[in-house]
C-alpha cells in the first residue's frame, strides 16, 4: 500500500462520477453527510463538502537521519528449536524478517520487507511492511469524524481524500521503547500524546511479539486513553510463503481459505465503505469459503481496474469476548512450491487482505529491491506486481464513521487489547 508522493493507491473512478459539493452549513459533519446523501442520492464516498474535509494533505519531513540512537537495530527472536527466527525494530515497532525452517526448500523468509532498515522510514513508496498500524488501521473517510459530539480531523494522507493508517505520522513512523524482551519475545511501548495526527487522548500502547514452540508470530496488544478515544490497531506484514525461492514472482499458486468468510465489507470506488456487509456468495471473486488458489477468480476483484483484493471478511459468529485460545483457525494459506503454510487466528472482527496491487517490478522510479534473503543470484531482484498478500486483523474499514460497525471507540479507563497470531507449518497435503 504506497503513499505519495508518488500516488499509487489512487482509487479507480466510476465513470461520470460528480463529487457532491454542498453548501458549507452549520451543520456537524455526520449532519452534512446525511444532507448530502439525501439530496445527491450519491453513496456516502462521494459526498465531501469542505466541512468534512480533514487536516491538509501535505507531506511532513521524516526526518530519517534524526530518529533516536538504535530505532533502526536489528532484533532478534526465536523459538528453542529455531524452527522460527523474526527480527524486529524499534522504528514502527516493525517485523523486518520472519524466516521459517519446516518447508521442503530449507529455511524461507516469508515476509517482504527492505534490505536497509533506514529505508523504512525514507523510501518514498511507503509500503508499511510488517509495520505496527494506528491509532486506527485502514481508513477515515474524508479525515473527519464524531465523538461525543465534537468533530475530530486527521491528515488526508491518501490522495488527498481520506485518511489511511493513522494519517501521515501514524504508529508506523513513531520510535517505540522496548520494555521487556528475551530470547522469543520483545515488548514495545510507545506513548501518543493527545492530539497527534488530530486523535484525542494521550494513549499508551503496549505491544508484544512472540516467537512460540508452536511456530506462532504472536501478537498482543495493550492500550488505555487517559480521555475516551478511538483505536484499532493491526500488523501490515506483506507475506510470501514462497520467499521468491526460484525467483517465483507472484502469490497466485497460494492456495487460501476464509472457512468463517461469509461477508465483506461493501466498499465505493475509492474503497470507503457504504454501511453494507454483503454475503460472499454473491461476489463469487471474494467467496473463500472453500479453498482455491489466490490468482484463480483475482482477475475479477473490483478494487483497481485489473482487479485484485484490498478487502475486509467478516468473520461469522464472531463475539469481542472470546479468547484467542477458543477461537478456530480463521484463515489458512499454504503454497505447493515450498510446503510452507500458514495459519491465522485473531481476536478482531474481520481481515483485511491485499494482494499487492501496487507493487511494481518493472517501473524504475517505484520498483522495490528484494532483501538479500529474498534474492537468488547477482542480478538486482524486485517485488513483483502481486507477489504478496496481507492478513490484516482488524475493524472494519471507517468504523469511526458508520455506527452500525462494531465501535473502535476506547473509554477512559476502559482497556484495549488484542491478539492476533500466524502459526507457520510444513503442510504435506498433496505433496
Amino acid at each position: 500500500k504506497l503513499l505519495p508522493p508518488v500516488y499509487r493507491r489512487t482509487r479507480a473512478s466510476l465513470p461520470g462520477a460528480r463529487v457532491a459539493m454542498v453548501p458549507a452549513v452549520h451543520l456537524s459533519p455526520v449532519a452534512s453527510m446525511r444532507r448530502c446523501v439525501a439530496l445527491m442520492m450519491l453513496p456516502v464516498g462521494f459526498c465531501s463538502p469542505a466541512s468534512l474535509r480533514g487536516a491538509t494533505p501535505a507531506q511532513p519531513d521524516f526526518e530519517c537521519d534524526a530518529q533516536p540512537k538504535g530505532a533502526y537495530e536489528a532484533i532478534e527472536l526465536s523459538n528453542s528449536a529455531g524452527t522460527t527466527r523474526a527480527t524486529l525494530i524499534r522504528y514502527g515497532a516493525t517485523l523486518t524478517h520472519l524466516t521459517f525452517a519446516g518447508g521442503r526448500k530449507g529455511p524461507v523468509d516469508v515476509v517482504l520487507g527492505w534490505g536497509d532498515a533506514r529505508e523504512y522510514c525514507a523510501s518514498p513508496q511507503h509500503t508499511y511492511f510488517g509495520a505496527t498500524i494506528g491509532r486506527v488501521a485502514n481508513r477515515i473517510g474524508h479525515g473527519s469524524f464524531e465523538l461525543e459530539g465534537k468533530e475530530y480531523r486527521t491528515p488526508l494522507n491518501e490522495a488527498g481524500f481520506d485518511t489511511l493508517h493513522g494519517g501521515w505520522k501514524g504508529f508506523d513512523r513513531r520510535v517505540f521503547d522496548v520494555v521487556a524482551q528475551d530470547g522469543s519475545s520483545v515488548t514495545f511501548q510507545y506513548t501518543s500524546p493527545d492530539g497527534e495526527e488530530g486523535f484525542p487522548g494521550t494513549v499508551t500502547l503496549r505491544v508484544t511479539h512472540a516467537i512460540t514452540e508452536d511456530d506462532e508470530w504472536l501478537i498482543s496488544y495493550n492500550a488505555t486513553t487517559d480521555r475516551d478515544t478511538v483505536l484499532a490497531l493491526t500488523n501490515h506484514a506483506y507475506f510470501n510463503l514462497n520467499g521468491n525461492v526460484d525467483n517465483t514472482p507472484t502469490v497466485m499458486e497460494h492456495i487460501m481459505t476464509v472457512p468463517t468468510g461469509d461477508k465483506y465489507v461493501e466498499v465505493d470506488a475509492k474503497l470507503l465503505p457504504t454501511g453494507a456487509v454483503a454475503p460472499v456468495a454473491d461476489a463469487p471473486a471474494l467467496d473463500f469459503r472453500e479453498a482455491k488458489a489466490l490468482g484463480r477468480d483475482i482477475d475479477q476483484g473490483t478494487v483497481t481496474p485489473l482487479g485484485g483484493y484490498d478487502n475486509a471478511w467478516v468473520f461469522s459468529g464472531w463475539s469481542p469476548e472470546a479468547s484467542l485460545k477458543e477461537l478456530p483457525v480463521l484463515v489458512e494459506v499454504h503454497t505447493p512450491l515450498t510446503g510452507i503454510g500458514l495459519r491465522m487466528k485473531t481476536t478482531e472482527p474481520s481481515v483485511q487482505i491485499y494482494s499487492g496491487n501496487f507493487l511494481s517490478g518493472t517501473d524504475p522510479a517505484t520498483r522495490i529491491p528484494r532483501k538479500r534473503s529474498q534474492s537468488f543470484g547477482t542480478e538486482p531482484q524486485f517485488y513483483q506486481w502481486r507477489g504478496a498478500f496481507t492478513l490484516e486483523a482488524q475493524h472494519y474499514p471507517d468504523s469511526v464513521r458508520v455506527p452500525q460497525f462494531p465501535s473502535v471507540v476506547l473509554r477512559k479507563g476502559k482497556v484495549y487489547t488484542q491478539q492476533t497470531s500466524y502459526q507457520l507449518f510444513a503442510h504435506t497435503e498433496g505433496l
